[in-house]
This record gives structure tokens, sequence and C-alpha cells, in this order.
């Protein structure tokens, strides 16, 4: 007689519950267990402590949303993973059976008073040297869902990560340093289109039309082999374009990659319409609560919303982007909200700050802090 997958699942899960040392467990203490839990993940260092407390000496983990499974390592844990200011869960489901328990349920991060994260998740609580822990634990962030990205078209992790820092710093207006990177790529990678962007973005940005012309023409010679959303993105920077047609590859551009938060400030950026604004933040915003782009960009839309401003929203978006990303940009551009606000001291130790975090922040930053 054959023994159905289900039922030797089953066994396998009795047989780890029965060995667990312990006494039977109750349904209030797992509740009281898994919201203190989350609740103590916020306040830096001072959480690492009650964090790893609640772990199994030999606790396994998987990112569903990945399947990657693993050992967990309590010696990498950092007080700077939790910067949020509060962490609150929902318990869906709890099962338990003698010493072991099986709960599932939700959370959900806060900065500023804006949710920054959701997950959902299923753990197996045990309780271990007269303590309850997490012996199991498998989760999926929301935001990974958000897949829909300019991916490189280069297959190698040495590419992939300086490509990513190369986006990165484009996002948050560290333009040297995307342009430090991007020429590195070029030089490694001679027939990659989008190892050009680093340079595209620094040189539209500053004006010089002769160097975005001469790179674009390079890029553009490479688009064999490359995604569509690099090569829509690429054209993008095409000098030549006019406001409506720039939009238009944008759009596009949206299209075969609309969870890419670099289209969607640039695209938001070229829109006239704030209510139009909103709505495209927005949405972008849903689906990558913690960008620091697109919560900047939200910030200046909110700001200048109408004459008086929706000025305290928009403080919460530069509030989440500087606690998530700590960059120059973020205080750049909290300075420039609180002039808005009257508050020019304030405004002018923002201005300072961000320009010694960054050289390319260094002259304009100082310039505002010199004129409050």
């Amino acid at each position: 007689m054959k023994t159905s997958k289900l039922l030797l699942s089953s066994m396998a899960i009795s047989a780890l519950v029965a060995c667990q040392p312990g006494g039977t467990l109750n349904e209030e203490e797992i509740q009281d267990f898994v919201t203190t839990h989350f609740a103590e993940k916020v306040g830096l260092d001072a959480a690492m402590e009650p964090f790893l407390e609640d772990l199994s000496d030999d606790l396994r983990v998987m990112n569903a949303m990945w399947g990657e499974v693993s050992d967990y390592d309590h010696d990498a844990v950092k007080g700077e993973w939790f910067y949020e200011d509060s962490v609150t869960s929902e318990v869906y489901d709890i099962n338990i059976e003698g010493n072991a328990a099986t709960v599932m349920g939700s959370t959900s991060d806060y900065v500023a008073g804006i949710r920054s994260a959701k997950s959902r998740w299923m753990g197996l609580v045990i309780k271990e040297n007269g303590k309850l822990v997490w012996k199991r634990f498998m989760w999926a962030p929301e935001n990974i869902r958000a897949m829909d990205f300019v991916w490189p078209s280069v297959d190698t992790a040495s590419a992939r990560d300086a490509y990513g820092d190369m986006r990165y710093a484009m996002l948050n207006l560290r333009n040297s340093d995307g342009l430090k990177i991007s020429d590195s790529l070029v030089d490694l990678y001679p027939d990659w289109a989008s190892a050009h962007l680093g340079q595209l973005h620094y040189y539209i940005l500053a004006g010089d039309r002769k160097n975005l012309e001469s790179s674009l023409e390079a890029a553009s010679s490479k688009l064999e082999g490359a995604s569509e959303a690099e090569k829509t993105l690429i054209a993008a920077y095409n000098p030549d374009l006019n406001r409506s047609e720039r939009l238009a590859v944008l759009a596009k551009a949206l299209g075969f990659a609309g969870d890419d938060p670099h289209i969607r400030f640039w695209y938001v950026w070229l829109l006239e319409d704030t209510d139009e604004k909103l709505a495209v933040l927005e949405r972008g915003l849903r689906r990558q609560p913690r960008s620091s782009v697109l919560n900047n960009m939200m910030a200046y839309v909110l700001m200048n919303r109408n004459e008086e401003g929706d000025l305290d929203q928009a403080e919460q978006h530069l509030k989440l982007y500087m606690t998530v990303h700590n960059e120059a940009n973020s205080y750049d551009s909290m300075g420039d909200l609180l002039v808005k606000k009257g508050d020019n001291e304030g405004a002018k130790e923002m201005y300072l700050k961000a320009a010694e975090m960054h050289p390319d922040f260094a002259e304009v930053s100082t310039e505002k802090a010199e004129a409050l």
C-alpha cells in the first residue's frame, strides 16, 4: 500500500513536535510571545538582546519568495536592522500540538507614522531551556513581489552587485559615485549597454550634452542581447526628446519594468498635474514603501501641492527616507522642507549635515545654508 506524501509530511511534523522538550503550551502564552517578539524589534541596539533571546539555538529560516532555507546566523544580527518606530503583528492562526505550536500571521513596520513594510509569515514555536523560542520561521515580505525592474543583462554576481550600487547612487543623487561605477563597468564589460547608465544619468543632470551624446551613442551600439526594459530606459536619455516624447518613452519603459523606482521617479518628474503625480507615486509606494527616491519625490509633491503645502505629511516621508537610507540627499531635502516651515536654524543644520556627508552636496547644500 502506497503512503501519501501528505501523510508522510504529517508524520514528520508529529515526530518533530514529539521530540521537543518542555510542557504543553497554551494559546494565550503563544499569542503573548508572538506579539511581544515583534513589538520589541525597535530601538536599534536595544532590540538585539530580546530579539536573540526569542530564537532557538538551531533556528532554520526560509524566505518564501526566494525559496532559500538556511540556518540562522545569530552572530550576524546588527542593531541597525531595528530602525523602525514600531512593529505591529496580527496572528491569524495558532495550532498547538503538545509542546509545539504552529503560528501564522503578518507584521507591519512603521517609520514616522508611515508603514514601511509588511510581511506574512508562518513559524514553529517551542519551549527551549524553559522559554518560548522560534524553532522554524518562514516569511514573505510584500515588497519582494515587486520584481519588474530593469535587471542587468550581464549575469555575474560582481556585475549585478556593482550595477545595483550604481543605480542606488543614481537614485540618491550621489551622481559622481554613479559615474565612477559606470566608468568601471564600461571598462570591465565593454559590450554591456546598461553599464553606461551612470554616465547617462550624470551627464543629463549636469547639462553636459557633448558627453551625454557620446555615452548614448556608445550604449545604443551595444543593445544586442539587452532586455526591452534596458533598451527603453537608455532611449529615454536622448537629449533631443521633448517633454511629451520623453514621457511616452518612459510610459513604455514602465510597461516593461513597472516596479522600477528610477523610471517611476523620472516619469513623475515630467508630469505636470499634481493629482497624477500623487497617483503614480502612491502606486509605486504600495509596492516599495521604503523606496528612497519615491519617498523623496512624494515629499516634494506634497510640499508644493498648494500654496501652503502638506508639510506635515511631506515630513513623514522624509523622516522615513532619512531613517531607512541615511543619505545626504535626505538631509538636503529635509532642509528644503524646514525652510518652508519657517525653521531656518533647523534647515541650516540639515544642509550642513548633507554637505559633510558627500562631496556631491558640499557646494550646493553649503550655499543653501549660507543663504539663510
